[in-house]
């Protein structure tokens, strides 16, 4: 058995209809269709990739006689990939973003922040609340969670962009914190780097005031600004929404290629003779701007929540620019101007 596209060809007919009708709409679900559309074919065993998907999405949306091929149950693995990906362009084309949903989601956090405004919180965007922070290289979010491409992107569920969640957000300003304290107790406790990050963590989940200070950040505003196993932050962290200004493509894909594939999967001796691996992964364009809001509840006139607000903003600004966020910082990704 050493075909292509497995379906039948009345099911791979429906599929391609369902596809070609979102499309043109404009309602498609990247997410949905990139998590539950999937084109599977077979070589030596059933394989898929997003390679083949997004090949799917181009030719589609230009009306590509060469759909037919998809639902040719003679082609070879081999040649079905290679024929459905011949002279595409690997990116989802900019126009298939379902823009009136974008544009309601984004109006909906706009609408959000001001109710809390009202409501006596202080609210801070980085850089500011009309723009957003520009990628210095490609992005990715998730891409270890379990996928059939052995590789993943976060699309937001209901609105179909990608998107940082705020968890992930406060996750890395907290990282940076850590690192900027545990620099400093290194050297006044003659620590290991490794058992300094280890000390401060400890110390921040179980709020413990080292009564440090680093770059007029005190350690006992960390606690607040994150809170402990038992108390909740001051500092709420949102999701970071990417704010589109020009008509290009901003998904695109990726690839890794793993040299020594036997060896990190059975522990086989490394060596030239293995063949590389290609890994096909998406990611989000460099240059994409991302806007990041940060707030907290004022108590009363003279609260320290502003200042609690305004420091954290300061620390994940740094965050972005010298350690990154998400998957393969150490190879450039997940950099902000």
């Amino acid at each position: 058995m050493n075909k292509g596209f497995f379906v039948t060809k009345k099911l791979g007919e429906k599929l391609i209809n369902v596809i070609s009708e979102a499309v043109r709409s404009k309602k498609l679900n990247l997410g949905l269709f990139f998590d539950k559309y999937v084109l599977w074919w077979r070589e030596d065993i059933w394989k898929c990739s997003p390679e083949i998907q997004i090949s799917l999405l181009r030719k589609v949306y230009s009306n590509s006689q060469e759909i037919e091929k998809f639902l040719d149950q003679n082609l070879s693995g081999k040649k079905f990939r290679e024929k459905i990906t011949k002279n595409v362009r690997l990116s989802v084309p900019f126009e298939m973003i379902p823009f009136s949903e974008y544009k309601f989601y984004k109006k909906r956090m706009t609408m959000l922040f001001s109710t809390l405004e009202q409501m006596g919180f202080y609210i801070k965007y980085l850089p500011n609340n009309q723009s957003g922070l520009s990628l210095n290289w490609r992005l990715i979010i998730n891409l270890g969670t379990a996928s059939v491409y052995e590789t993943s992107l976060l699309f937001h569920r209901n609105y179909s962009v990608p998107y940082i969640p705020g968890s992930a957000v406060k996750g890395v300003t907290r990282h940076w914190a850590i690192l900027k304290f545990a620099e400093k107790l290194q050297g006044a406790r003659s620590f290991s780097f490794e058992d300094a990050i280890k000390e401060i963590d400890k110390a921040l989940e179980n709020g413990k005031d080292l009564g440090m200070e680093v770059n007029g950040v005190k350690f006992s505003e960390l606690i607040e600004i994150f809170g402990t196993q038992n108390k909740k932050g001051e500092v709420i962290f949102f999701d970071a929404l990417p704010i589109i200004e020009q008509e290009k493509d901003f998904i695109v894909l990726d690839i890794m290629n793993v040299h020594y594939k036997p060896y990190y999967e059975k522990g086989e001796t490394p060596g030239d003779w293995h063949s590389p691996t290609p890994i096909f992964f998406l990611a989000v364009e460099k240059g994409t701007k991302f806007r990041f809001t940060l707030a907290s509840k004022n108590k009363n006139e003279d609260s320290k929540n502003k200042d609690l607000v305004k420091k954290a903003k300061e620390l994940l600004k740094e965050a972005l620019e010298n350690i990154g966020i998400g998957a393969k910082t150490s190879a450039g990704y997940g950099y902000f101007e």
